[in-house]
């Protein structure tokens, strides 16, 4: 079911009030009050779009981040893809920071199961679309990049992003071409 523009205006309304008060606060010290507070709604009004705070924090890495990333990601698109992805995790520093600082293990698994689960739709649609046979070879490269993915981004935003989202999807992209040129061969 598809939700209402209605609804989705005030998820992001709830997302970016979260998103703004992380910018001066440490998560776990950040109430559902806090958030209702911040963006003038009702807690009524937040339960009703979410069941707590983590829900709202992942409902907006998702939007944010991997919604762009994987919308329409193919072979041919990759680098723009990959910059794209890296490029909002740079702009936005100060909070990917402070999601890192959460419950590293929680955040960790949230993101890489989550670039798991969208790889796994990826290589089953290129999969089908390349004649690839297997969906356990499609799991299987699936789960790499999505492990791979997130440590590489998680692994950079802890270090401070010190290179720029270019830079870092040039490296993905020669690893990327790498491993295409060895199958071939």
């Amino acid at each position: 079911m598809k939700e209402s523009q209605c609804s989705l205006k005030t998820k992001m309304k709830i997302a970016l009030a979260l998103k703004e008060l992380m910018e001066n606060t440490p998560f776990d010290k950040i109430t559902v009050s806090d958030i209702t507070d911040k963006c003038e709604i009702h807690r009524q009004t937040f339960y009703y779009h979410f069941q707590d705070k983590h829900e709202v924090l992942e409902w907006y890495i998702s939007r944010e981040l991997f919604e762009p990333f994987l919308t329409g990601f193919n072979f041919d698109n990759m680098y723009t893809k990959f910059n794209i992805f890296f490029t909002t995790m740079y702009e936005n520093k100060k909070f990917y920071q402070s999601v890192l600082k959460i419950d590293s293990a929680d955040i960790t698994e949230f993101i890489s199961k989550l670039i798991r689960g969208e790889f796994n739709n990826l290589m089953s649609n290129l999969g089908r679309s390349k004649n690839i046979p297997s969906a356990k070879e499609s799991e299987i490269i699936a789960e790499f990049f999505g492990y791979g993915l997130a440590g590489v981004s998680i692994q950079w935003a802890k270090e401070g992003m010190k290179k720029k989202p270019q830079e870092l999807t040039g490296e993905i992209m020669y690893l990327v071409e790498t491993c295409k040129r060895l199958a071939i061969d």
